[in-house]
């Protein structure tokens, strides 16, 4: 366990879930500071503000992510911070991948309250690779998106908002808005994010960025073909 000064930061979109998280942590480390993010953006306002954090616990349908490129963006960029994923998405692709792209653990929604704490108590202590009763034996994550996850690690907080609204299909223009900054500041973002990413178009980056998205449960097991 660590001693006191450090932060636990608990990214997640709902609120009775962050709850729950909250509860189960404050048990296991009551002198940690308890920090929330209900997005990607707010959890980088989170990471910049409280550079102490000790443990990300991320939901992987962050707004503001696509699939795994938070989980990668944040992992790059703060190495030393373990992260725990966490969804109601447990497919053993899933887990696989989110492994491979640098969680230390991973954590089912439905996981009971000792499940939880015992994943965040090992890997507080150093463990990694866990996923407590799923499985993690699917397919891995391939080369071309340990590539982006790579490219992505690479990227300033402004470049990674920028990116998350390009695979949102945003244009320039309007992501400037959103930012409110000039558009030509965002053209300029544009250029480096494709010299990082390797590609020569908006079109070449979205299909880069692609490779690092979750197929929900439905897509990953083929239905039985009707009689």
């Amino acid at each position: 366990m660590k001693s006191k000064g450090f932060s636990i930061l608990i990214a997640d979109d709902h609120p009775l879930f962050r709850s729950a998280l909250r509860q189960v942590i404050g048990q296991l480390y009551p002198d940690a500071a308890l920090l929330e993010a209900d997005s990607v953006p707010a959890l980088q306002q989170q990471v910049e503000l409280h550079r102490e954090v000790g443990l990300l616990l991320l939901d992987l349908h962050m707004p503001g992510a696509l699939g795994y490129s938070a989980l990668s963006w944040f992992t790059g960029q703060h190495p030393a911070t373990p992260v725990i994923v966490i969804s109601a998405n447990s497919h053993p692709d899933t887990v696989r991948r989110a492994i491979d792209h640098g969680a230390a653990g991973f954590l089912s929604k439905s996981a009971d309250v000792e499940t939880m704490a015992s994943c965040i108590e090992q890997v507080m202590v150093g463990k990694r690779g866990l996923h407590p009763g799923l499985d993690a034996s699917g397919s891995g994550a391939t080369l071309q998106s340990l590539d982006v996850a790579e490219a992505l690690a690479t990227l300033t907080p402004q470049q990674f908002r920028v990116v998350s609204m390009l695979s949102d299909g945003l244009l320039n223009k309007q992501i400037a808005y959103e930012l409110a900054v000039k558009e030509a500041t965002i053209k300029a973002h544009m250029t480096e994010i494709f010299r990082k990413l390797g590609v020569h178009s908006r079109t070449q980056a979205v299909l880069a960025l692609g490779s690092l998205a979750v197929d929900p449960p439905a897509a990953l097991v083929e239905p039985p073909a009707p009689d």
